[in-house]
C-alpha cells in the first residue's frame, strides 16, 4: 500500500499510479467511479494509457452527473470506445431536477483494476477527478495498493469494490439520460447566456472561445493545438481577411504563464471556418486543450492566454461575460468586460 501526493518533479500524479498498478498486475479489466467527467480528462487519460488500452481492456465507467458539472461530451467519447461501458449514478432521478440537484451527491474518485485471469487485483483511490487537472495537475492525494492473495484482496479491496459494484448495478445506462442531459444542459447554459449583458454596456477587456473536442493534429501520441473559430472571430485578434489566393490570415503573438512568448499562424480553412494555431500545450502549463475555455486578453506584445475548465471559468469570470454567442456545433465564444 502506498500514499501519494502530485509531486510533479518526480512525476507522480493520479493518472501515474493508476498507470503502475494496471502494469504491476497486467490488468485488463478496470471499474472507475469519479463524481464527474472533463473532456481534458478524457484526453489525459487517453494520452497517458495509449491507444491499445481500449482494445485490451474491458473498462466500465460510473459519472456522477450532479449540478451539470459532468461534460456530456467527455461521456460521449467514452462511450463510444471499444469495450467501454458507462452508467450515471442516479441518472434517471438526477437529470430531471432543476440545476441537476442530486439527492445524494455522488463523489468518489476510485479506480479499480484487476486481471481476469490470475484474479489480482489493484485499487487507486484519492482526491483527483477525471479531468487533466485531478489527475495530473491539482494538488492531490491518494493511495494505491496491489492484491494478489485473497487474504489481501478481502482486507483492501473488497470493502470498496464491494459497494461500487452495488452502485453500479443500481446506476442508469448512459443511453438513457444522455440525450435529454445535454439537452437541458445547453439550455440552462443558454438561459444564463441570455442574462449577460451585451457589448455596448461595457468595453472588453479580453475574449474566450470553448476549446471543444481537439484533434491530435500533431500524431496519436501528443494533445492537438489547433481550434476552429467562426468566421469572423479573426477581428477579436485585429486581423483583416486573408489575402486573394492564400489562406494565412496573419500571425498571432501568445504570452503564456509558462514557458516562452511564441508567433503561430492564423488561417481560414476549408470547411468556412478559421484555424487558430496555439502554443504547444504540454510546453506552456496548459497539458491539454480539449474541453477547456481559451482566454485571451490583448497586452503590450501581443495576447495573454490562458486555458481553464468550463466549470471554473464560470465561477471567476462568469460575471463578467458579454455577448455570448454559439456555433452550430454547440461551443460558445464571446467578451470579457
Amino acid at each position: 500500500m502506498t500514499g501519494f501526493t502530485h509531486e510533479t518533479s518526480i512525476a507522480t500524479t493520479t493518472l501515474s499510479e493508476i498507470t503502475k498498478v494496471r502494469e504491476a498486475l497486467s490488468a485488463d479489466r478496470i471499474f472507475a467511479c469519479f463524481a464527474y467527467a472533463t473532456q481534458s480528462g478524457f484526453r489525459a487519460f487517453e494520452l497517458g494509457v495509449g491507444e491499445h488500452f481500449w482494445k485490451a481492456t474491458k473498462s466500465r465507467w460510473l459519472f456522477g452527473i450532479d449540478y451539470g458539472r459532468t461534460d456530456p461530451r467527455a461521456l460521449r467519447e467514452i462511450a463510444k470506445c471499444a469495450n467501454s461501458e458507462v452508467r450515471i449514478y442516479d441518472g434517471r432521478y438526477v437529470v430531471e431536477t432543476e440545476g441537476f440537484l442530486p439527492r445524494r451527491d455522488f463523489h468518489p474518485k476510485v479506480m479499480l483494476v484487476e486481471n481476469a485471469a490470475s484474479g489480482a487485483q489493484g485499487l487507486v483511490l484519492g482526491s483527483g477527478n477525471f479531468s487533466y487537472n485531478g489527475l495530473l495537475r491539482s494538488v492531490e492525494a491518494g493511495w494505491a495498493t496491489v492484491a494478489t492473495t485473497k487474504k489481501e484482496i478481502d482486507r483492501d479491496i473488497l470493502p470498496v469494490s464491494s459497494s461500487f459494484e452495488a452502485l453500479w448495478k443500481a446506476a442508469c445506462p448512459l443511453g438513457e439520460i444522455i440525450d435529454p442531459y445535454e439537452t437541458r444542459l445547453a439550455n440552462l447554459i443558454s438561459s444564463r447566456d441570455t442574462k449577460r449583458v451585451v457589448k455596448s454596456k461595457g468595453q472588453m477587456s479580453a475574449f474566450w472561445i470553448e476549446a471543444g473536442h481537439v484533434t491530435k493534429n500533431r500524431g496519436t501520441d501528443r494533445p492537438g493545438n489547433q481550434i476552429f473559430a467562426p468566421n469572423g472571430f479573426r477581428r477579436f485578434f485585429g486581423l483583416n481577411k486573408a489575402k486573394s489566393g492564400s489562406t494565412l490570415i496573419g500571425t498571432i503573438t501568445f504570452e503564456t504563464s509558462v514557458g516562452p512568448t511564441v508567433t503561430k499562424n492564423y488561417r481560414e480553412n476549408d470547411n468556412g471556418m478559421e484555424k487558430l494555431t496555439l502554443p504547444s500545450p504540454e510546453q506552456h502549463g496548459f497539458g491539454v486543450y480539449d474541453g477547456k475555455i481559451m482566454i485571451f486578453q490583448p497586452s503590450a506584445s501581443g495576447f495573454l492566454t490562458s486555458a481553464i475548465e468550463i466549470d471554473e471559468f464560470e465561477a471567476v469570470y462568469g460575471h463578467r461575460l458579454a455577448n455570448v454567442q454559439t456555433m452550430t456545433g454547440g461551443r460558445r465564444f464571446g467578451e470579457l468586460i
